[in-house]
């Protein structure tokens, strides 16, 4: 290696000898215009040798074989000494004993076929190879992962799940078979396995699913024919500001006159119809100013079934009227903070204004309380007077139920006792003629809801589907029901022996109730082309499913 260098340094630089004096390569004169190989001769200690702005004069150094990092690198070494080895970097003499050389290598990091390394913003990392068919993405914080590829575009299919089960509810067409997928409008039964499904209910007349109920509760209707009413002397009302009724009433009058629901003494508390055929609260003070009128929203229709709860309280001014569960927003007339007069005597039952005459109507589960007022629009607090389903809640024997406390009125009973208060407030006295049954005789409570659990009949897909997006037409999907825990979806592909649940969300609206959907998983169960849904509901919730659409791919 030492005459390598001192033929290199030759035949790359030039060379000053002293006068008298000239070295020789090979007996070959140092300053040829050729430089010859070889070794140096007869040189002397004034040879001058120019190696770029270096001159040198000490040839020891040409044959040291030594290297420094820079020039102030007072200590020379051989090339391995002056390199420092990085993260992860070796660097390693080869031949030794010959030529040396030096060998920089970097360790492997990803060491199974298909690995990925990646840099998560603060360290480096390794991911293992994916499952076959999975594609490279990344989670919320930025890190890497491998999943399943989009179901494709989710709204797309739903709104295509959705149009396809309009066209059935329209046509009142059965399940329809779609290319790769089914949707089912319950405009009958087909579509579902009854033998696999419990606790459903289908209500055919209008084209929904529902949970059966346990422990109904049933309230007898009395019929007002137009000639009977019912009167009391009132002993101990006294005057407030507040004030809470809920009763089921059906109209069987016309509307040409103010009909009385009920009246306190010729009208200083006055509940009825008005001449527009609207639901009327009026009610006065001691003077015969109004404190409080209002109209409802809702046109009443003669003959129909009404759930109607209202509430007040004057010192603030708030007033709610729901007509079957509905927040009517009425019209306010009077609005005043000031006390009603409750204490007159007379209370009055199915009659007109002034107790010119009487006023046919069915009532039921009748309950007026003067001293309490009830928040209704707190749903809480409606559903202790109405259930989702718009029927009417138990209020107890005596009326207590929803305040702790007995109203003044509350009528509850059959038809031949009807007219015994279970309230506070002392019984009523059939005037005029007996009272009868209402068209139907009783309206009952929903009762406890059961657990459904609804399963569809099974459609073939052509191909074994990894994946299913699902869409449910849920009506009554309140507060009170947590998606994925009190209402669940799971799809099946081996029908029926194996479901995955599906993490539903609310995806919006529609004309009765709540859009519902989700994407699955299916690839981890057994094979399988026989596709089926499965609806359940938990904790005794209550829930309207009006159709279920299922995509598969």
């Amino acid at each position: 290696m030492r005459n390598f260098l001192a033929t290199f340094l030759l035949m790359s630089l030039w060379v000053v000898s002293s006068a008298g004096a000239q070295g020789t390569i090979n007996n070959s004169s140092i300053g040829l215009t050729t430089p010859q190989a070889g070794t140096f001769t007869n040189l002397e200690a004034t040879t001058q040798i120019k190696l770029g702005a270096d001159t040198v004069t000490d040839f020891d150094d040409l044959d040291s074989e030594t290297v420094k990092s820079s020039a102030t690198d007072s200590t020379a070494g051989f090339l391995t000494d002056e390199l420092q080895a990085g993260t992860n970097v070796t660097i390693s003499e080869i031949d030794v004993g010959g030529n040396k050389k030096v060998s920089l290598s970097v360790a492997d990091k990803l060491t199974t076929k298909g690995d990925v390394l990646y840099h998560n913003g603060t360290i480096e990392s390794r991911l293992g190879v994916g499952a076959s068919g999975q594609i490279l993405t990344s989670d919320t914080s930025g890190s890497l992962l491998w999943a399943n590829p989009a179901e494709g575009d989710q709204l797309f299919n739903s709104n295509v799940l959705l149009n396809s089960y309009r066209i059935g509810e329209n046509l009142n067409l059965p399940a329809l078979k779609m290319l790769d997928g089914a949707v089912d409008a319950f405009t009958d039964a087909t579509g579902v396995d009854a033998t696999a499904s419990t606790n459903e209910s289908f209500d055919s007349s209008n084209d929904l699913y529902k949970p059966t109920a346990s422990g109904a509760t049933t309230f007898p209707m009395i019929k007002f024919n137009g000639t009977n009413y019912l009167s009391r002397v009132a002993t101990s009302d006294s005057d407030t500001k507040v004030g809470t009724i809920s009763f089921l009433f059906r109209p069987n009058h016309d509307f040409s006159v103010q009909r009385d629901i009920l009246s306190h003494n010729a009208g200083f508390v006055n509940i009825s119809t008005s001449t527009q055929a609207r639901f009327r609260i009026r009610l006065l003070k001691s003077t015969g100013a109004a404190v409080l009128d209002l109209l409802s929203t809702k046109t009443l229709v003669q003959g129909t079934l009404y759930h109607i709860v209202a509430s007040w309280d004057l010192a603030t001014s708030a007033v709610h009227v729901y007509i079957d569960g509905v927040d009517d927003s009425p019209s306010i007339i009077n609005n005043v903070n000031d006390f009603v007069d409750y204490s007159r005597a007379t209370s009055e039952i199915a009659t007109d204004s002034n107790l010119n005459g009487t006023s046919a109507m069915e009532i039921g589960n009748f309950y007026f309380n003067r001293s309490q007022y009830v928040d209704i629009s707190i749903a809480a607090n409606l559903a202790k007077f109405i259930d989702s389903r718009g029927n009417p809640v138990d209020l107890g024997s005596d009326g207590s139920t929803p305040t702790g406390t007995a109203p003044e009125v509350f009528l509850n009973n059959a038809v031949s006792t009807f007219q015994n208060n279970l309230g506070s407030g002392g019984n009523y006295t059939v005037t005029s003629g007996a009272l009868t049954a209402g068209t139907p005789s009783t309206v009952s409570s929903s009762g406890t809801p059961d657990n459904l659990t609804l399963i569809s009949n099974s459609q073939t897909a052509k191909t074994e589907p990894n994946g299913a997006n699902i869409l449910l037409l849920a009506e009554d999907v309140g507060a009170d029901i947590t998606l994925n825990t009190d209402l669940k979806a799971s799809v099946s592909r081996d029908g029926g022996t194996t479901f995955s649940q599906v993490t539903l969300s609310d995806s919006g609206e529609f004309e009765k109730g709540n859009l519902l959907t989700g994407t699955v998983d299916l690839s981890s169960q057994p094979t399988g082309t026989d596709m089926e849904w499965k609806v359940e509901t938990l904790n005794n919730k209550d829930l309207n499913l009006h159709g279920v659409g299922l995509e598969w791919r």
